[in-house]
């Protein structure tokens, strides 16, 4: 009885009818977005700008202002209780970017970061501009300064729905801390953005400020609150920067050559360590074909100074997904988006045509690349990806200890997009994988259709081929997305076929019929003490291509943000879930086929990241197929200062079945300490208690001219299961230097 109700709420036509009835209600009720005439005008400067914080030379105080700003938190609409202003010169090469803080307590300054792009710069006291250089309104850079000079750079895409936090590029900046106020410079060269070039030219910018110790955030184009943290990167709510006049950057090459020395001990054999000792040399280069169309070359690319992965513990019948974070393939990363972004039972995406993290990676082993090459950018509306990518060939063993021969392989991948009305495109995708004359192909179509800020609908089909697939190879998808000051309703379903392969994308699981629908309460009352609150109901049901029933899961989440900015959240989750086949937990663990209902509850407190002294703690509980689980969640940050800052995090899992009883545990953490914003040191540690792994990462990173780098990078990992001592499976010290030049 309770299936059969499920189904009939979740059914395919019920959802599909809720997807394409609020599509055509929005259709007509079109809310244009914001159209303000708001601009700046930017000064051309003759004077030599010095990046020292100070805004000393006279050009700056020529400059045209910006003064007004507006609240996102915690009272939106509101000014700005303390004062700031902007200013914007530029020349030739660069656009400067200049602001004045005042603060009616100086001494209350949070200013305790020094690394460059660390990802807590927003918990200090920081401005930020966000460009729109398309004009375009669907992507930008986002740069953000705080007062102790610490930079973070950001690539924004899909009109500020998604940023890559690894996108870098050459720009400089230095701050200074006064008796009333602190101040910041920006400098960032023309040639390291994207743009249509034009004289005039005008762009799309926004700009603010958050005053960490209010938990205050305010821009000068107002945003509407209900897209809380993400507020700021949206790329619909612009004011216009104009006066860029007689910018004509050439056809820029820049290259960046690097050298690696080192050497790496292996233990085989768990008794001998043998060493191995290399020394590498490549080079990337980076080309502007024209002002917004970008091509990067790779040549025996290394990547030894990209930290490890952090562990995760798997209880679940799905492959684990992880982040790119190698440079090459960050660069354009926006351009390259295709599959299904939206979340299910997990963490990781249902699928997407192209997962980069395939390329240079096989069964637990680094694969050496070659040669690369890649062009991103935009022609008039079109956005254009390609990618052609060279791996080596490769002989070794799986993580089970089983031979495996790679030949050489070649990766392409092709992304187009169109844009077609505001806020709206249409795209395709071509993805090919060849090892002499074994090949996977993968090619679909996708759209996204925005006609004002309420609605956002979505949909894919996508298909593959490779040698002996059948006919049951497609995938395709449709989600609707509704928002308004207070509520938010989504709803999706996914169909992916039983053979749908793509070799260098990811499938969650494939033969599934995906429905899924949420809706939440998402008021800010600013009263009593609390910030924001989103609370509601989700639902999900899965079904494979033969409509059998696989699983379910009803859940109700609330969440509560405090105006002081700490956070406390609690959930409770009902799920069904068939296993037609066995499921292998551990090799030691096997889960039978047959019905399993499960219930879960948990709940979350988070403490202000602000602080000198935050923490987070969590505790998960319920049942575990046949058995029980009791999981809870540690962690603790500690900055005393601007240099020095400390996180560790513990989750402990104890999984108790009629059979057997384990406990699956990880722990990291991580030491920083800033000499300058230019040099700081790193250690990073590990443990994972299921994998019977210990991981140490230290890097020392020395920027001793922009854009060019001195990396000392020291990795070990041991192995902990063993009876008598833990043993030391490998370790590798390299030094890598790597050059900037502009020629």
């Amino acid at each position: 009885m309770e299936n059969n109700l499920l189904f009939f709420l979740l059914s395919r036509k019920t959802l599909l009818f809720f997807l394409i009835s609020t599509m055509l209600f929005f259709f007509v009720y079109d809310v244009d977005s914001d159209t303000s005439t708001n601009q700046i005008k930017a000064q051309r400067t003759s004077e030599n700008i010095v990046i020292d914080g100070h805004l000393s030379e006279s050009d700056w105080k020529n400059a045209e202002v910006i003064d007004k700003f507006v609240q996102i938190e915690p009272y939106e609409g509101e000014r700005m209780s303390e004062p700031m202003e902007l200013r914007i010169l530029y020349d030739n090469d660069y656009i400067y970017f200049g602001f004045i803080c005042y603060d009616s307590d100086i001494s209350k300054l949070v200013a305790n970061e020094m690394r460059r792009d660390a990802w807590n710069i927003h918990e200090n006291d920081n401005v930020f501009v966000l460009l729109d250089t398309y004009n375009d309104k669907r992507s930008g850079f986002f740069f953000r300064i705080n007062a102790l000079g610490a930079i973070q750079d950001r690539a924004v895409t899909d009109s500020g729905d998604t940023f890559n936090d690894d996108w870098d590029i050459v720009v400089t900046g230095k701050s200074k801390i006064n008796e009333k106020s602190w101040s910041a410079e920006l400098k960032v060269p023309f040639r390291q953005l994207r743009f249509k070039l034009s004289d005039p030219m005008i762009w799309g910018i926004n700009a603010g400020r958050e005053i960490a110790r209010k938990q205050e955030e305010a821009v000068w184009i107002p945003v509407p609150a209900s897209y809380g943290g993400r507020a700021k990167y949206r790329t619909t709510n612009l004011g216009t920067l104009v006066g860029l006049e007689g910018i004509k950057p050439s056809r820029h090459l820049e290259l960046l050559p690097y050298m690696l020395p080192g050497i790496t001990y292996a233990n085989e054999d768990d008794t001998t360590l043998t060493a191995t000792r290399q020394f590498k040399f490549g080079i990337d280069a980076k080309y502007g074909i024209a002002s917004n169309l970008t091509a990067d070359l790779t040549f025996n690319t290394d990547f030894a100074q990209v930290e490890a992965d952090e562990e995760q513990v798997n209880l679940t019948r799905f492959s684990l997904f992880f982040p790119e974070k190698r440079p090459f393939f960050l660069e354009g990363a926006g351009h390259f988006n295709f599959g299904v972004q939206r979340r299910g039972f997990s963490e990781a995406p249902p699928t997407i045509l192209f997962y980069s993290r395939h390329i240079g990676f096989a069964e637990g082993n680094p694969i050496p690349i070659l040669s690369g090459g890649k062009i991103s950018g935009k022609v008039g509306s079109y956005g254009i990806g390609f990618l052609n990518v060279l791996t080596d060939k490769f002989s070794g063993y799986t993580d089970e200890d089983k031979p495996i021969e790679i030949p050489l392989t070649n990766f392409s991948v092709l992304r187009v997009t169109k844009d077609v009305i505001e806020g709206s495109r249409i795209g395709m995708i071509l993805v090919n994988k060849d090892q002499r004359s074994n090949y996977n192909r993968a090619g679909g179509f996708d759209f996204q259709y925005r006609p004002n800020d309420f609605l956002d609908l979505r949909g894919m089909w996508a298909r593959t081929f490779s040698p002996n697939m059948s006919g049951m190879n497609n995938a395709w998808h449709l989600s609707s997305r509704f928002r308004s000051d207070n509520f938010r309703i989504n709803g999706s379903y996914t169909d992916i076929d039983e053979d749908f392969d793509p070799a260098v994308g990811y499938v969650q699981q494939p033969d599934i019929r995906h429905f899924s629908g949420e809706i939440r309460w998402a008021p800010r009352p600013n009263k009593y003490g609390i910030r924001e609150i989103w609370s509601g109901p989700r639902g999900e049901y899965l079904l494979n291509s033969n409509d059998q029933l696989e699983k379910w899961s009803i859940s109700y989440r609330h969440w509560t943000s405090f105006a002081t900015s700490d956070n406390f959240s609690f959930y409770g989750r009902r799920t069904f879930e068939r296993l037609f086949e066995i499921f292998k937990l551990r090799d030691d663990v096997i889960i039978p086929t047959g019905n399993y209902y499960t219930n879960m509850f948990g709940a979350n407190l988070s403490l202000n990241e602000s602080r000198m002294l935050h923490g987070e703690a969590g505790v998960d509980f319920g049942e575990f197929y046949s058995g029980n689980i009791r999981s809870f969640f540690l962690g603790f940050g500690l900055k005393p200062n601007g240099q020095l800052s400390l996180n560790a995090n513990y989750r402990f899992n104890r999984i108790i079945l009629p059979s057997t009883e384990f406990d699956a545990n990880l722990f990291s953490g991580r030491l920083n300490y800033s000499f300058t914003t230019d040099l700081y040191a790193k250690l990073f540690a590990q443990w994972n208690a299921e994998e019977n792994t210990v991981s140490i990462n230290f890097l020392i990173n020395y920027i001793y001219r922009p854009g060019s780098d001195f990396y000392f990078v020291f990795n070990q990992t041991y192995d902990t299961d063993k009876t008598t001592q833990t043993v030391l499976k490998n370790s590798t010290v390299v030094g890598k230097i790597t050059f900037w030049w502009n020629p």
